[in-house]
């Protein structure tokens, strides 16, 4: 499970899924990443075995093309994750803050000796230095509605049971 974990939010995975607030083709997203149409297609393959996105295909003026949307069970792992981060990182930087209070109140009640403190001061400090500067940056965004999302969509009428153009 952690290696899935692992896998679904690697900085690659999570940079595509922040690009997914609209459908993408691979050659977009590879633009946009500045990464190969091959390594794109890796990450999407994956994504897709997973339920993370699906693909949607467009039928235009030229030849057919190939986009990419993320799921509602993407989504909704990713609104989670986000949720999970956004609580882990409060609820830490929080509690190093009262342990430094506590800490200052254990200098000046003599628990603690002045080096002992400065030791403990020093960890605490380099700890809540961590967090300030891991600054989550999480790509989730609510992405379309439900109607953007579902079946097939076509840039202009075609006549599916002749297979021509309108």
């Amino acid at each position: 499970m952690v290696s899935t974990i692992n896998s679904l939010t690697s900085s690659t995975k999570m940079s595509i899924i922040g690009l997914l607030n609209t459908p993408k083709t691979p050659d977009e997203i590879a633009a946009s990443l500045n990464i190969t149409r091959q390594g794109v297609d890796k990450q999407l393959k994956e994504l897709q075995s997973y339920g993370i996105v699906e693909k949607k295909w467009f039928i235009g003026y030229n030849r057919p093309k190939v986009e990419f949307f993320i799921t509602e069970l993407g989504e909704k792992f990713y609104k989670g994750l986000d949720e999970f981060v956004t609580k882990f990182h409060n609820d830490g930087k929080n509690w190093l803050i009262e342990k430094l209070k506590s800490l200052d109140i254990d200098l000046m009640s003599g628990k603690v000796s002045p080096e002992k403190y400065r030791e403990q001061k020093a960890e605490v400090e380099s700890t809540l230095k961590w967090f300030n500067i891991c600054e989550r940056e999480f790509p989730f965004r609510k992405i379309g509605d439900e109607s953007e999302r579902k079946g097939y969509y076509f840039s202009q009428d075609i006549d599916l049971s002749a297979g021509r153009q309108k």
